[in-house]
């Protein structure tokens, strides 16, 4: 933890020169810049809860638990990005406020909970931040991990370092993780007070009903693509095209800065392709349309009958198939699961979800997808397979117990 403490200390300057830096770019304003550094009023005289997601997807993901938590709280809600705070503050909550997060430097956080009086601090997900556990802990701050995830990759990183990792995850009063994998994990790193599992993205809604229709048979997308899938999906429309030359694909890209590389690979295939970041519009005339701009993807999924879940054709864990499903979307996927691997195997057994290698699987499967009624009999399959009935309750219960009165 020493350790840890001083090199965070010691990166400070370059750190907090990176954020001037965001400011002089206007990617962020000054008073984002003071939130970063704590420089909060008081909150509330109220007790509060304080609720931490790290991005726009985590925050998205535990809104139905946070709605909950408000009823009854006092809320202050912590992220790490911008557009994560213009999400939640869109939500219009009462008696919640959103800042974005400070950075971990034990000080500061000392700072911010004697002028409040937090009831519990909930993380959901992941974002293991050390000296901000730590502080929150030696401040008899019940702790809670609700969603818990973390991957065998990180899992073996943090393993390295025995001590800090004891520490830092011994110090949540409550554990309820997203899976047996990710609970096996936590347990393994220290982990103590294990509640009920929660996958939090199975209550993923989409903002309107969208319904199953020929049209939107006719686009399919390839959703959050990471860097060596945009190829191999690009070419598996290539060949769709051969066979079904009115067929359109929308690829949105997990980073949209990678919007121009993916439009020169699609180039480079013989693609004339649009651009979202460029405000081009979907067009059903236009074979490639690059949606290269965040917080749009409910549209996306709208527009398409099938959605190829990436982070999947390369070692990245996957992507949540909640998503696609609740927007009616046939789903295909490939080999790399582990960041949802019990949801993927529920599918697998109900056959409601299609797994591609290669880019001729991609597209042989999208071409079944078109088949009368197979699209609508998967679709069927996956709501059986993860339509089973969560609730909040036991959850809520259980971090009914460990608020500090």
């Amino acid at each position: 933890m020493l350790l840890y403490r001083c090199l965070f200390t010691l990166a400070l300057p370059l750190v907090v020169l990176a954020l001037l830096l965001r400011v002089v770019r206007r990617v962020e304003s000054f008073g984002d810049f003071q939130e970063r550094l704590g420089f909060w009023p008081k909150l509330s005289s109220e007790p509060i809860i304080w609720c931490h997601a790290a991005s726009n997807g985590e925050l998205s993901a535990a809104r139905p638990m946070i709605e909950k938590l408000k009823d009854t709280n006092a809320l202050l809600i912590t992220c790490n990005s911008v557009s994560g705070k213009q999400l939640v503050q869109s939500w219009g909550f009462k008696n919640t406020q959103c800042r974005l997060a400070p950075l971990d430097l034990a000080w500061l956080h000392r700072r911010i909970i004697q002028k409040n009086d937090f009831r519990m601090f909930t993380l959901f997900e992941a974002d293991f931040w050390p000296n901000r556990l730590n502080t929150l802990k030696n401040a008899s701050v019940p702790i809670s991990l609700i969603g818990g995830r973390i991957s065998d990759k990180s899992a073996t990183g943090w393993a390295r370092f025995g001590g800090l990792a004891s520490r830092i995850f011994g110090s949540f009063d409550l554990v309820c993780a997203q899976d047996g994998a990710s609970e096996k994990r936590l347990r393994n790193l220290g982990g103590r007070s294990f509640g009920p599992r929660i996958a939090l993205k199975s209550f993923y809604q989409a903002s309107k009903t969208v319904t199953p229709n020929p049209e939107r048979m006719d686009t399919w997308l390839a959703a959050s693509t990471h860097q060596g899938e945009d190829e191999i999906l690009l070419s598996a429309q290539k060949q769709i095209l051969e066979r079904a030359p009115h067929i359109k694909m929308i690829l949105a890209p997990r980073h949209p800065k990678r919007g121009d590389e993916i439009a020169k690979i699609a180039q480079n295939l013989g693609f004339k392709t649009k651009q979202r970041s460029k405000g081009d519009s979907f067009d059903q005339t236009n074979a490639i349309f690059i949606a290269d701009t965040l917080g749009e993807m409910d549209k996306w999924y709208a527009a398409s009958g099938i959605c190829f879940v990436a982070g999947s054709l390369v070692a990245k864990g996957g992507h949540t198939p909640f998503e696609p499903l609740a927007h009616n979307c046939a789903i295909l996927h490939g080999p790399h699961l582990e960041n949802f691997a019990e949801p993927y195997a529920a599918l697998a057994t109900h056959q409601g979800a299609r797994m591609c290698q290669n880019a001729e699987d991609v597209a042989n499967n999208v071409l079944a997808l078109l088949e009368s009624d197979v699209a609508t009999e998967q679709l069927q399959n996956a709501r059986n397979a993860l339509g089973a009935a969560q609730t909040l309750d036991k959850v809520l219960d259980a971090l009914q117990h460990t608020l500090k009165s």
